[in-house]
């Protein structure tokens, strides 16, 4: 006895759940290749630039990328991609808050280290690695 053929409804079921697994797995993929790979050093401002508490919006790691460089006190500065990990919505800095905040959905994440604090996004900020070289504030590489 020959086991019965499948019906075009599971067999298009099948399918649907075959190309869905294939465009999940292109996405994680592109993912990792998006923050494993080595991006140029560029500089993106100098010392003393910004004022303590201040910050600067930057392009980075390419012309589309925009990024937000914070001077936390006296001689530290950290730096974020703007992207929103939910619905890449801009982030906003709220110094009042200490935490760059996502306007379209409530996210809101810590300046310390890019964790989400609040809200619906998944992941936290890429964060943008530094250098300082003489006057020089270099982005250096995403950290993933």
């Amino acid at each position: 006895m020959t086991p019965p053929l499948p019906t075009r409804r599971s067999f298009a079921k099948s399918i649907a759940i075959t190309l869905a697994a294939i465009f999940a797995a292109s996405l994680i993929a592109l993912r990792w290749w998006y923050h494993s790979r080595s991006a140029p050093a560029v500089v993106i401002a100098q010392l003393g630039e910004i004022p303590v508490g201040g910050y600067k919006i930057f392009q980075y790691p390419t012309d589309v990328a925009p990024c937000i460089l914070i001077r936390t006190d006296e001689t530290n500065y950290v730096a974020y991609s703007r992207i929103c990990t939910h619905n890449s919505c801009p982030v906003f800095y709220r110094p009042d808050e200490n935490a760059l905040e996502c306007r379209c959905h409530g996210g809101l994440f810590s300046i310390t280290n890019g964790d989400v604090l609040a809200g619906p996004p998944p992941h936290p900020l890429p964060r943008i690695q530094l250098a300082i070289r003489g006057n020089d504030i270099l982005a250096t590489g995403i950290a993933s």
